[in-house]
């Protein structure tokens, strides 16, 4: 995405924790000039933890409970990489993603939150909050009636999640909570303590005080008192510690390996790095594990990199010294205290919901304009183009695009070129996709890609940053040409205000072989063997309207070539065929009907659509490429999608009946989501190319 500043420094946000959400809604309401920011994060949507008793008591609905990461990286002007970080180095200042360049950072926000302290095979932890409720909804289906489930750990959070089990299980699994004090919410005040007592007798929970469990062995929960309970698995809701890869990067931490920080919430080892949530201490006086400390802390994180980015003093974060808890009880009842002071009742539920929901409000109803997208000043300062000889990985680029190749005999050559202005901000992927889509065209004529010649644009930054991210958008591209059996043989990069991609490739066909556009007859079926809605997606990411899930969805289509499926469609013997790119479907089914002098039926709801673009098209929103001219007589929604260019689309084919049903079948049996979408008639005079039904 172009940027109205050079970019100067790169804050990445490692994790999606409570404070590193606030860090964006802080600089998606006040962007800072020529600071960039990356979000890295395992999941697209990120729990709210405050809801996760009520999600489980099915009181919240999963999008109720989750902030959805792409709006609101959106509205920041932020990158946003789903992938999980395997290791950081706070000395390179460089992130480790598994299958992918390394991610470097001038400034390093750490909100990955802890994991449960939990014994090697002892049963499941409670964090992250993601893969417990993949393993929650797992252990319903599978647990036999009657089954004894325990849960470890009798603060507020094991008390919260006993209870909302309760409820989700009543009458199918008996529950025991193990405290290691003798009684629950040990310094909770006496109030509060009587009342979670009273819950957990009416909700039928067995409670064994006292003891800690030391281990799973089998079906048996072993305690520290030497006895065991009979279990079918154990939950473990006890202190949490810093993931492994924290203290396995050299910075400081503490015992339970959590990052130390200080008051201004950087490390005390690394001032570069900052921590906040679960898996920081603050030094020397840690606060509480409890996602309302990471909240508070939010905003001072956001101020002090914003500070830290422009070189001004931070300012110390002073927490408050004690914080209301509210704890659901279940059927419309919670406990609340503070300060010695507990209350209890229905009145408390609601107000506890109230707050939540409010919360989440803040994050999911941002109502901002994404950062600038217009023109950089051309006054802006201009800092030196990245080499065109830089390496940029395993495979070396040449250092010329002028290349001597000799064709094998017998071949034709089949030329093309694409080119496209970042459309993503993570480069790796950009490329990933860029390379992609030049190979369609190859694909479409039934011919294989031989050699690749690419020419890229870096945005304006300093030099360390610009090689960066070309490095990431070739590394990208090369692993896509390389499984294409494509030899990358130049590259050829410049400068300018906003980054860019574009491919020359060259590849090989039989005389015999190739597949044109003209051939259509009247009879033959249409095969589309990718979904559209690629434009559109693109488009409401942009606007921060598209959720993080469809985004997924629609990279995973455009990052996948369209080698598997013209193998196949090829053994079928399309009589013609293109690729759906830039002019839509619409569009370029209107060029194979003009081509072959006949017309075709579109039926709408054979049509595949990627998740989202139905939606997004229904409010309105479509890709700035769209054509207006080719519009065509449907619904809005209908004609959007039609008439969307696609990114890295799919083929487009024609076949006789009982070849189009077969390569369909065989598409399908190797995962390709391909459609028989329409028929070709005979062109009539008058008439409109393409009629829906």
């Amino acid at each position: 995405m172009q940027q109205s500043h050079p970019i100067e420094t790169d804050i990445v946000l490692l994790g999606a924790g409570h404070a590193n959400l606030e860090v964006l809604r802080q600089f998606a309401i006040r962007p800072e000039p020529g600071v960039r920011l990356t979000l890295i994060s395992r999941e697209p949507e990120t729990p709210y933890s405050g809801m996760l008793p009520g999600l489980i008591r099915s009181e919240y609905t999963h999008q109720e409970s989750h902030i959805d990461l792409a709006p609101l990286a959106a509205l920041a002007d932020a990158r946003l990489i789903l992938a999980e970080a395997t290791a950081f180095d706070p000395e390179a200042r460089a992130i480790t993603v598994a299958g992918r360049p390394d991610i470097p950072f001038d400034l390093l926000s750490i909100d990955i939150g802890g994991i449960p302290a939990t014994p090697d095979g002892a049963g499941i932890p409670v964090k992250p909050i993601g893969q417990f409720l993949d393993r929650l909804h797992h252990l319903e289906a599978e647990l036999p009636q009657g089954a004894r489930l325990a849960v470890v750990g009798a603060g507020p959070a094991g008390v919260e999640l006993a209870l909302a089990l309760s409820v989700r299980f009543a009458g199918q699994l008996r529950l025991v909570l193990i405290s290691a004090t003798p009684e629950p919410i040990a310094t909770a005040p006496a109030a509060a303590r009587r009342a979670v007592r009273q819950a957990l007798v009416d909700a039928g929970i067995e409670l064994v005080c006292g003891v800690t469990a030391t281990t799973l062995n089998g079906d048996r929960l072993l305690l520290s008192d030497g006895s065991y309970i009979e279990v079918a698995t154990a939950l473990w809701a006890t202190g949490v510690e810093g993931p492994p890869l924290l203290a396995a990067s050299g910075i400081a931490c503490d015992p339970s390996g959590c990052i130390r920080i200080t008051s201004t919430l950087r490390s005390i080892s690394h001032p570069h790095v900052f921590a906040a949530g679960d898996c920081a201490a603050l030094d020397p006086h840690p606060q509480p594990k409890a996602g309302v400390w990471a909240i508070r802390a939010g905003v001072a994180l956001a101020n002090n990199l914003r500070r830290a980015a422009t070189g001004r003093t931070l300012l110390p974060w002073k927490p408050q010294r004690d914080a209301l808890v509210i704890l659901g009880l279940g059927h419309g009842r919670a406990v609340a205290w503070r300060n010695g002071i507990a209350l209890q009742g229905h009145k408390i539920a609601w107000l506890k919901d109230r707050i939540d929901r409010r919360w989440t409000r803040t994050y999911t109803d941002l109502q901002l304009q994404p950062g600038s997208t217009q023109p950089a000043d051309s006054a802006a300062p201009r800092t030196h183009a990245p080499e065109p000889a830089h390496a940029f990985g395993p495979t070396q680029a040449p250092p010329d695009v002028t290349t001597i190749l000799k064709p094998p005999l017998g071949k034709l050559l089949v030329q093309s070129a694409d080119h496209f202005q970042a459309f993503l901000d993570d480069p790796f992927v950009f490329g990933q996709i860029t390379a992609a889509h030049a190979l369609s065209s190859t694909y479409a004529q039934a011919a294989t890609p031989w050699t690749a010649v690419a020419f890229s644009s870096t945005a304006y930054a300093p030099r360390d940053k610009m090689q960066a991210d070309q490095s990431a958008m070739l590394q990208g591209a090369t692993e896509i040409l390389r499984d294409a059996g494509c030899t990358l043989v130049g590259v050829h990069s410049t400068e300018a205000p906003e980054s860019a991609l574009g491919f020359s490739i060259t590849s090989l066909v039989e005389p015999g072989n190739v597949l044109r556009k003209e051939g259509l007859q009247p009879g033959d079926l249409l095969v589309l063997t990718k979904p559209l809605g690629t434009g559109i997606v693109l488009a409401g990411h942009a606007r921060g309207n598209a959720r993080a899930q469809w985004l997924v969805a629609a990279i995973a289509s455009m990052r996948a070539t369209n080698a598997a499926a013209a193998e196949i469609a090829m053994a079928h013997r399309p009589r013609a065929g293109t690729h759906v790119a830039r002019l839509g479907l619409a569009g370029h089914l209107q060029d194979l009907l003009t081509a072959s002098g006949v017309a075709a039926v579109l039926r709408l709801d054979a049509i595949p659509l990627l998740p989202g673009g139905r939606a997004l098209a229904a409010h309105g929103i479509e890709s700035p490429l769209a054509t207006p001219g080719r519009r065509l007589l449907a619904n809005p929604p209908d004609a959007a999608l039609l008439v969307d260019p696609q990114i890295s689309g799919g083929l487009l084919l024609g076949f006789p009946p009982g070849r189009a049903i077969g390569c369909l079948q065989r598409l399908r049996e190797n995962g390709i989501n391909a459609a028989i979408i329409g028929e070709v008639e005979p062109a009539q005079e008058g008439a409109e190319a393409i009629r829906l039904e």
